[in-house]
C-alpha cells in the first residue's frame, strides 16, 4: 500500500497538527485574536506568523483550511446571532439576577431595554433650521448689540481671543 504524501503537490492534501491548531484558535477566538496571534499560538514563528496566517487564510493556497474555517464559522454564526427572543430572554435573566441581588437600577434598565426591543419607546429628535435673510440677520445683530460701541468691543474682544493682542505700530513724528 502506497502512503500519500504532499511531496511535489501544489496544494496540501492533509492538514497538519499545527494548521489544525490554527483553525481551532481562529474559529474559537474569532474577533478576540487576530489571525497573526492565532498563528503564533498555533506554534508558527513570531517573525513569519503574519505571512503564515495570510497564507493559511488564502483559499488559493490552502482551500481545505479555508473550507474548514468557513464551515465552523457557519455553525458559530447560528450561536452568535442574536434574535429578538434570545435578546429578551437574556435581558429577563439579567433583570431577575439583578433583583435577587438588590440591584434595582440594573433591573429597571433591563425593563427599559426590553421595552425598546419591543418597540414601546421611540427616540425622537427634531432639528429645525432656518435660513436668515440679510435683513433678518441685520435685525438679529441689532437686537444683540444696543450700540455700535458694543458691537465694536465684541469684535475687538473676539479678535484678541482668536489671534492674540494686536501690536499697534506707532509712527515716529519727527
Amino acid at each position: 500500500m502506497e502512503k500519500k504524501t504532499n511531496k511535489g503537490k501544489k496544494y496540501l492534501t492533509k492538514i497538519t497538527p499545527k494548521q489544525q491548531k490554527f483553525i481551532d484558535l481562529y474559529t474559537s477566538k474569532y474577533g478576540e485574536l487576530s489571525a497573526t496571534d492565532c498563528a503564533i499560538k498555533a506554534g508558527y514563528d513570531r517573525d513569519s506568523a503574519h505571512t503564515r496566517a495570510s497564507e493559511l487564510l488564502d483559499w488559493r493556497k490552502n482551500p481545505e483550511i479555508v473550507r474548514q474555517i468557513e464551515n465552523r464559522q457557519i455553525g458559530n454564526k447560528e450561536v452568535w446571532l442574536l434574535d429578538k427572543v434570545k435578546h429578551l430572554a437574556n435581558l429577563t435573566r439579567i433583570q431577575q439576577e439583578a433583583r435577587t441581588k438588590g440591584q434595582y437600577g440594573v433591573a429597571v434598565k433591563c425593563e427599559e431595554l426590553k421595552g425598546k426591543v419591543q418597540g414601546f419607546y421611540v427616540d425622537r429628535n427634531l432639528t429645525l433650521t432656518k435660513e436668515l435673510s440679510d435683513d433678518d440677520l441685520s435685525d438679529q445683530m441689532q437686537k444683540m448689540f444696543k450700540s455700535r460701541e458694543e458691537y465694536d468691543a465684541m469684535h475687538e474682544s473676539l479678535g484678541e481671543e482668536l489671534f492674540g493682542k494686536e501690536k499697534k505700530i506707532e509712527e515716529d513724528k519727527s
